[in-house]
């Protein structure tokens, strides 16, 4: 009789977890679109959101989970993240001054890049006629400051080169900038600027992207110091799960719709 209880109990308590309700996650990501990664400027269209955010939803048939998705200006999602306001940002990019902010897939201390969302690289744009160069390394030929987007992880690379920045809150503002010679040059992240480029070719017919990147790096999911602190163990299974689909192969079929579109 008592197994028999044990047994109810148990088999009840099971039944239970299996319609049990989703646990709802908050992730803020940036307002302006990175192709193919994420589309649009605010709405999104589930038809055909952006790699990274079909990646997303399929953490949420794997873990039981439901994700709300919002999108505000970079430094503000940050600031979301620091102020407990969200539960996480994409695509960040690993930087000792944002463990101020939340946390990233760590192994041995060190961010684990093969948790990360995607690789992305920052790229130079300059004039046609301008004599500005970057060889991999260094910069030649620089005069004047470098336009980037606020709270962008380059600022800092930039800074420790010794290169002097003019910090702006939308790419569109600094490629104008860069048309109007307020800027030697503007770093950022291909895709986005490229996006602009695309749809204003007579704005910035003059301006031309260096084929050398200036940094290749990988992205995570970075979620913040509540989150983790409430829910260790999901998110550990979401980082893994994440690895998972790369893993798999459903991430490059994802990414070869967009790419063949």
């Amino acid at each position: 009789m008592k197994t028999r209880v044990i047994l109810a109990f148990l088999l009840l308590n099971f039944t239970i977890s299996l319609w049990a309700s989703p646990t709802r996650i908050t992730l803020v990501y940036e307002t302006q679109p990175n192709p193919p990664y994420y589309l649009g400027t605010d709405k999104i269209d589930w038809k055909k959101p952006g790699v990274t955010l079909e990646a997303l939803k399929l953490l949420e048939g794997k873990l039981n989970i439901r994700i709300d998705f919002h999108r505000r200006p970079w430094a503000r999602g940050l600031d979301y993240i620091k102020k407990n306001k969200m539960d996480g940002i994409f695509h960040s990019s690993f930087m000792e001054e944002r463990l101020g902010f939340g946390i990233y897939p760590m192994k041995d201390g060190k961010p684990d890049p093969s948790r990360k969302i995607m690789d992305q690289s920052y790229i130079l744009y300059k004039r046609k006629d301008s004599p500005l160069q970057w060889d991999g390394k260094a910069f030649s030929n620089l005069y004047g400051s470098i336009g980037v987007i606020i709270q962008y992880a380059i600022v800092e690379d930039l800074r420790k080169m010794g290169v002097s920045v003019s910090e702006t809150r939308t790419h569109l503002n600094s490629l104008k900038m860069l048309v109007k010679e307020r800027v030697a040059g503007v770093v950022s992240l291909g895709s986005m600027n490229d996006i602009h480029i695309k749809a204003h070719p007579e704005t910035f017919k003059d301006i031309v992207k260096v084929s050398t990147p200036i940094k290749h790096t990988p992205y995570y999911l970075m979620f913040s110091y509540k989150f983790v602190r409430e829910n260790p163990a999901l998110t550990e299974s979401i980082w893994d799960t994440i690895r998972d689909i790369h893993l798999s192969g459903e991430y490059d079929e994802i990414f070869k719709k967009y790419i063949d579109d």
